[in-house]
């Protein structure tokens, strides 16, 4: 097994995004744990570490705010022929916030985030077509 073609992945693809296809609608999503999503989410973090810290409800809700914020500012990047509501819905930061507020979307967005394979330096098509 070659390990570099198993595991290396492409940073840029992993702060820019790479483009899926949910529906009839695409999102540039990039890779969850990539430098700008870690800095974004330890800053936010540390700046509200007192009141996440006393794990009531007011600090969950907290939580879940300050993911969907960082979700919306570093994973989240673009999107093209979303409609919200049966109108067509612009690429913004506050839109992204919005749609990220709906968790099953947020789900689907975080489960593509995390897949490994979008993000490879060497693609599975890559390698068929050097075979």
């Amino acid at each position: 097994m070659d390990i570099f073609t198993a595991f290396a992945s492409d940073e840029a693809k992993e702060t820019d995004g790479v483009w899926v296809e949910i529906g009839d609608s695409q999102f540039l999503v990039a890779r969850s744990g990539n430098t700008h999503y870690s800095k974004k989410l330890t800053n936010d973090y540390e700046r509200s570490k007192k009141l996440l810290e006393r794990k009531d409800d007011a600090a969950d809700k907290l939580s879940e705010k300050l993911m969907i914020g960082v979700m919306a500012k570093t994973l989240l990047l673009d999107w093209k022929g979303v409609m919200f509501k049966g109108e067509p819905l612009p690429y913004s930061y506050d839109n992204a916030v919005m749609l990220l507020s709906l968790k099953d979307f947020r789900k689907q967005i975080s489960q593509f985030a995390d897949d490994f394979n979008a993000y490879k330096a060497v693609q599975d098509e890559d390698l068929a077509k050097n075979s």
